[in-house]
């Protein structure tokens, strides 16, 4: 789908194997808004730095630098695209 492009890549943190995570993943990729992917799973290296930036353990968590939005919450996350950056 058409899209504006955000200036800076937006960041989603995630595990593989979390459904909700697939659907925040896929909103992404079908408007192309180029994003860093954060792997926080169970044994991942950057767990323990996302538990303390984001203040707990859930995912989704979608960072936009460029609105300063963060979020959790996958229906929230694909409102929150298609509201900002869907043409």
């Amino acid at each position: 789908r058409a899209s504006r492009p955000p200036e800076q890549p937006l960041e989603l943190y995630s595990f593989e194997a979390s459904p909700f995570c697939r659907i925040a993943r896929e909103a992404l990729c079908t408007l192309e808004i180029p994003y860093v992917l954060h792997n926080v799973g169970k044994g991942s290296a950057n767990r323990a730095a996302f538990r303390e930036r984001s203040g707990r353990m859930q995912v989704p968590w979608l960072v936009d630098p460029n609105t300063g939005v963060e979020m959790f919450e996958s229906a929230d996350i694909v409102t929150y695209l298609e509201e900002t950056y869907a043409a």
